[in-house]
């Protein structure tokens, strides 16, 4: 292990931090696919929660890298905000370091895939293409209008789509029933993972302006960002009214809207002030209650 790299600086690198949360999106997977197709692969789970976990950590590696890489602001941002500057890290290593993070996420894939087949592996690559030009090559996803969408729809979808594929492969097709019934489920978690990516984006307005980053909060203002994200907030919590209605989801799951009160109360002050030191982390900590409730909630219906 290289001199400059202890655990200290990859906590930061990698932002393990928020790993763990990669778990919610997997009891989700499971329990959807076990409430309505009432089986469940956990090995080929476990395999997939592996390759995410692990995958998560290179991208916020690499993320750092890019983001240091294509940085037009050299003085505050690159010196100042990204760890990288600001931890005097060697841009080479750590460069490296996500490669080598992305290879060793590709070895449980890799069994995963043998264990299934070879259209696994597409999902595979969409997500490593995604993951990969979030912020590498000329044109990076992150400094797009569509970032924040893409994101969303990746981790709070793709992931739970992929959970319940693996779990079904061999025993019946993917349908357009089954995709559009995950969907319509994580509905409530891409809505409200969306307004956090928003959030992080108004945030960081003035930064991505000056680093020619052109995010979706840099067209609307942070006016109308905060007044999409409160929207946003508001139609992805009761959207699980909607699916205990349709009969997609357990009656004990419409609980997680006693949230939208709390997260509302736990995000004012970034909607009275957005700043990524001082409000933003408001903004995670109430959306993640609903990211941790609503799986819960509804494996907690599934199962018992």
């Amino acid at each position: 292990m290289p001199k400059w790299l202890n655990w200290s600086v990859f906590y930061e690198l990698t932002e393990i931090y928020t790993a763990p949360l990669n778990v919610m999106w997997f009891i989700l997977g499971a329990a959807i696919v076990q409430y309505h197709v009432h089986t469940v692969d956990w090995i080929n789970v476990g395999l997939c929660l592996a390759v995410v976990f692990i995958f998560d950590l290179a991208v916020n590696v690499a993320d750092n890298y890019y983001d240091y890489l294509h940085a037009h602001d050299r003085e505050d941002y690159a010196q100042k905000t990204n760890p990288i500057g600001r931890l005097h890290l060697p841009a080479k290593g750590v460069f490296w370091l996500a490669w080598v993070l992305y290879a060793v996420a590709a070895i449980p894939g890799i069994v995963l895939v043998m264990r299934t087949g070879w259209s696994v592996a597409v999902f595979g690559v969409v997500g490593y293409l995604i993951g990969i030009f979030y912020t590498a090559g000329p044109h990076p996803i992150n400094a797009t209008p569509v970032s924040a969408a893409v994101v969303a729809l990746a981790i709070a979808f793709g992931i739970q789509l992929t959970c319940v594929y693996v779990s079904i492969y061999g025993q019946q097709p993917l349908s357009w029933s089954i995709v559009g019934t995950t969907f319509l489920l994580c509905m409530p978690l891409t809505l409200i993972f969306f307004t956090v990516q928003l959030a992080n984006d108004t945030s960081d307005r003035d930064e991505d302006i000056a680093n020619h980053r052109y995010t979706l909060a840099v067209y609307l203002g942070k006016r109308r960002s905060v007044r999409l994200i409160q929207l946003f907030l508001v139609i992805g919590t009761l959207w699980t009214l909607v699916n205990v209605g349709l009969g997609l989801a357990p009656l004990v799951t419409a609980l997680a809207v006693i949230l939208l009160p709390v997260m509302w109360r736990g995000m004012r002050p970034f909607f009275a002030i957005q700043d990524k030191r001082k409000t933003f982390m408001a903004m995670v900590k109430s959306a993640s209650l609903f990211f941790i409730a609503y799986p819960v909630l509804f494996a907690l219906g599934t199962w018992l």
